[in-house]
C-alpha cells in the first residue's frame, strides 16, 4: 500500500507538541495530516490532567494552536480522558477519522 494510501485511513496522530512562545499561554500541536476545530473541542484538551485550560484553539494545515485561559507551565497535555468526553466533540482528520486519546509532553518552546 502506498504511504499516502495508508495515511489516507489512519486517524491524525499528533508528532509533537510545544509552547508558542515564552509567555506560555499557546501550546502548538502538530500533526501528521491537517486537522479540523470546532471551539466544542476546548474542554477536551487537558494540562497535566486538569481540564478547562483551553479557551480556544485554531487550525492552519497539519498545525492546532491552544490559546491558554492563563500561561501555564505543564508537562503534559492530554486530548480525551475516560472522565468526560462527547463523541459529537471529536478532532477529525481531513480524511474524515478522528484522532485517537493521546497525552504528550508539552515543555518546550516552539522557535
Amino acid at each position: 500500500m502506498a504511504r499516502s494510501s495508508l495515511s489516507q485511513s489512519l486517524p491524525p496522530t499528533s508528532k509533537k507538541a510545544s509552547y508558542a512562545t515564552a509567555k506560555k499561554d499557546e501550546i502548538v500541536l502538530e500533526f501528521d495530516q491537517p486537522v479540523a476545530w470546532i471551539d466544542a473541542l476546548a474542554s477536551q484538551f487537558y494540562l497535566d490532567g486538569e481540564a478547562g485550560q483551553v479557551a480556544s484553539g485554531r487550525v492552519s494545515g497539519n498545525l492546532l494552536t491552544l490559546k491558554l485561559t492563563a500561561p501555564a507551565s505543564a508537562k503534559s497535555i492530554t486530548y480525551l480522558t475516560d472522565k468526560k468526553w462527547d463523541p459529537k466533540s471529536l478532532l477529525y482528520g481531513k480524511n474524515g477519522l478522528a484522532a485517537l486519546t493521546e497525552r504528550a509532553p508539552a515543555n518546550r518552546t516552539s522557535s
